[in-house]
């Protein structure tokens, strides 16, 4: 694979990633409330579990598609 579109699947990966993760974050309220911004907004404990899988999964991608060129 070229290393341009390496590049540019990397990207589209990380950003699919944090995509997932935030409107996890907009469309669900899961677990206790770990941080509050203001009034009715803050980060719930499922909020955070979302981004950590997501991006685990995006760190795993990222190195398989480096470690194979």
């Amino acid at each position: 694979m070229p290393p341009v579109r390496r590049v540019i699947l990397i990207l589209a990966l990380w950003g699919a990633a944090t995509a997932f993760g935030l409107a996890f974050a907009a469309w669900t309220a899961v677990g206790p409330v770990v941080f509050v911004f203001t009034r009715g907004h803050g980060v719930h404990v499922g909020d955070l579990v979302a981004l950590i899988a997501a991006y685990s999964t995006a760190a795993v991608l990222t190195r398989r598609l480096l470690v194979a060129a």
